[in-house]
């Protein structure tokens, strides 16, 4: 029979009754064994490698029992191996702690079949690390030999040398890396002191450029232009005063234009007498001698569309219609004025002459159509030049004089006539 009737007091501390006289140990419940019930052996080591100091000292509170401050964790141990050698209220608390800490190994310890079992599942938990479960729900298995309990012990015995030896180094290389992060703390701290003040030069140096900085945006730059830039600028120069020219050009040549439309205007809301003043006033190149001309050439004020062509050679051709007291109307072609304005200047034309080689076949093509539906003359000229001009009219104005026909007249004839080539 176990008794626990005997007062325990830790050193410094309190005593605690452990327990009353009580009957003879019960027989524990089929399948475990109760920790008092164990070999007296074997619980420094269970208590040991099971429980935590911490859950000692929590079962000493739970249990009301007074540990004097400063009592070491050796004696508190001690006396929970004393303890649990016997039937007490502080044993089974210490049961009950443990079955309820450990309960999925004493499940998978159920588990097994035979002793076969037993020690295969454990050693897969001490493969896995999960020594101090396996090793209760071991030793409290009933079906668990006596040789087994002991080899069990023993291996636990020596991993706790292995972890005490464990321990003791990881303890020296906690050390160690204090010191070394105690170190590398010193060094950052320098390090920090060191770009604090880089930063601060780095800051009085940008300082310092930005008001040099200021300074020279304040003072105007002096201008160094190389022979490339006065090159330019005289070329930009030279093409300033040739387009200023131009402009004075396009706007002499827009006012003569403005003068010739409104002089056409005229003579085509009131044909007759009022032709001969408006004819008159506009003049001829100087290069043109109109008395070289056929004195019986007269157009009588009939007018003439000339299409395409050369531009320098268009006020020739002006001042030969208009030297045969004609009308002179022109369109370039399709270049720079839209082919839709050939309609109005068919219709306000007497004849129609189109030089092939300088005009566009747009232009060509509704010449032809135009014409054809107006009634209106169409002369096809092979060249653009002033003598062919010249040729082709002569040809139509002669051809008609010896024909006994108006000149005038013959001008609103539909025919086709290709001038001869000058």
């Amino acid at each position: 029979m176990l008794r626990n009737d005997d007062a325990v007091t830790l050193p410094g501390g309190q005593g605690a009754e452990a327990g009353g006289a009580g009957p003879a140990r019960r027989a524990a419940p089929p399948g475990r064994h109760k920790i008092w019930e164990l070999d007296p052996g074997s619980h420094c080591l269970l208590i040991g490698t099971c429980l935590s100091v911490n859950d000692l000292r929590r079962l000493l509170r739970k249990a009301d029992i007074t540990v004097a401050p400063g009592t070491p964790d050796y004696d508190i141990h001690g006396y929970f191996v004393k303890q649990s050698g016997a039937r007490s209220l502080l044993s089974k608390l210490i049961h009950k702690t443990l079955d309820r800490k450990y309960g999925a190994q004493i499940a998978r310890f159920r588990q097994a079949a035979g002793a076969d079992d037993l020690w295969a599942i454990w050693q897969n938990a001490v493969n896995e690390g999960d020594v101090a479960g396996a090793y209760w729900a071991l030793l409290t298995h009933k079906a668990t030999p006596r040789a087994m309990a002991i080899r069990a012990h023993n291996e636990v015995h020596m991993l706790s040398h292995l972890m005490g030896k464990s321990s003791r180094e990881e303890n020296r290389r906690v050390r160690q890396l204090e010191a070394e992060c105690a170190a590398l703390a010193e060094r950052l701290a320098k390090m920090r002191s060191r770009a604090q003040t880089a930063q601060q030069e780095h800051d009085a140096r940008i300082r310092t450029l930005d008001a040099q900085l200021a300074v020279a945006l304040r003072t105007p730059p002096a201008i160094d232009r190389s022979e490339e830039l006065r090159k330019r600028d005289a070329e930009i120069d030279r093409l300033k005063a040739r387009c200023g020219a131009l402009e004075r050009c396009l706007r002499t040549e827009r006012k003569r234009a403005d003068g010739a439309e409104a002089r056409l205007t005229a003579v085509t809301q009131e044909p007759g007498p009022p032709l001969e003043p408006l004819v008159s006033t506009v003049e001829a190149p100087a290069h043109y001698d109109p008395a070289q001309q056929d004195d019986d050439g007269d157009l009588s004020g009939h007018a003439l569309l000339y299409v395409g062509g050369y531009r320098d050679v268009t006020p020739r051709l002006r001042a030969h219609v208009e030297a045969m007291r004609g009308i002179f109307l022109y369109h370039d072609g399709g270049i720079e004025r839209q082919n839709g304005k050939l309609r109005g200047l068919v219709s306000q034309a007497d004849a129609v002459f189109c030089p092939v080689n300088c005009v566009s076949h747009d232009a060509c093509l509704r010449l032809k159509h135009l014409c054809k539906r107006q009634g209106k003359r169409f002369v096809l000229l092979r060249s653009a030049g002033f003598s062919g001009f010249v040729s082709a009219l002569g040809e139509i104005v002669k051809g008609t004089r010896q024909g006994g026909v108006n000149p005038a007249a013959s001008l609103g004839s539909d025919t086709e006539v290709p001038a001869p080539s000058p």
